[in-house]
């Protein structure tokens, strides 16, 4: 059996590290010194636990203690994000999680019992829960990749609330309660926080519980534009920003804002505020930032 420990994974001084597994192989038995969460996008499979076998699908959280033992086998087009967490970071506990419902299921603190012990907790989420969670992640590894001015503080305050939203989620699984929620605000929101994504009308309709004909009214009624066409200008206008505000090259901003083609970024561009990226900058940039 194998036994994994955090040095094989990351040296950063940072609390987390993630995988992206596209797809998931099956997996041998095996444990290791720092926690797991385990967030399956998509497929099927069997998680091999020292209690039994436990099936999984899109939408399953798999939390796993240091110590514990499992595997994965007949993954079936299984797609997930890892989520390692330093144990040092959940034993220190700066932030007082402990103290809320449930917290012993996803983690055990230093002098209580023993983790290998207790069983690995698995749950299933909505579909609304797993977008939300993909923003929180996607937001972690911007600050790991980028690296901005208090990078390491940032990624630790976008952990403890992703925590937080699995606890919230596993101890209440309606949360938020729907007949609290209004689902336009929420569906704009969404599409606000994720606009530099690959965003389907699907994608859209499930997040929201709303049919293709509401959605598209929704945002019509909202922001008086299509759902692709408010994602284009949000596009632009957060293009407009680094262009002006940065010394970035045309196709690095192309790439920040959701393009992977910089020539059609420029088109996009062009069409959009009447003149190339290139000439916006030199009208609008900041001075200091141009010399």
């Amino acid at each position: 059996m194998n036994n994994l420990t955090a040095q094989k994974f990351w040296t950063e001084n940072i609390p987390c590290h993630f995988e992206f597994r596209n797809p998931q192989p099956p997996f041998p038995v095996h444990s290791h010194n720092f926690y797991e969460i385990a967030i399956v996008y998509k497929g099927k499979g069997t998680h091999i636990t020292p209690d039994g076998d436990i099936p999984f699908k899109a939408g399953e959280i798999i939390v796993v203690k240091p110590g514990q033992i499992h595997g994965y086998k007949d993954c079936d087009g299984v797609v997930l994000m890892n989520i390692m967490i330093r144990s040092k970071f959940i034993e220190e506990d700066a932030m007082e999680l402990s103290n809320l419902p449930k917290y012993n299921d996803f983690f055990v603190l230093a002098k209580r019992d023993s983790p290998e012990k207790m069983p690995i907790t698995q749950f299933n989420i909505k579909t609304m829960h797993l977008f939300e969670l993909r923003a929180m992640i996607d937001s972690i590894q911007e600050e790991i990749s980028r690296q901005p001015i208090g990078w390491t503080i940032n990624t630790t305050t976008y952990l403890i609330q992703l925590i937080l939203y699995l606890l919230r989620i596993y101890n209440s699984p309606s949360y938020p309660e729907t007949d609290s929620v209004n689902h336009a605000d929420m569906l704009i929101n969404y599409m606000e926080k994720n606009f530099r994504s690959d965003i389907s009308m699907q994608d859209l309709m499930e997040y929201s519980n709303m049919s293709e004909s509401s959605v598209l009214r929704t945002f019509k009624r909202i922001t008086g534009y299509p759902p692709f066409e408010y994602q284009m200008r949000q596009r632009m206008f957060a293009a407009s920003r680094e262009l002006s505000d940065t010394k970035l090259d045309i196709t690095q901003i192309a790439y920040d804002v959701g393009y992977n083609d910089s020539n059609y970024f420029s088109r996009c561009f062009k069409k959009f505020m009447n003149m190339t990226p290139r000439d916006y900058r030199s009208q609008f940039g900041k001075k200091d930032i141009q010399n």
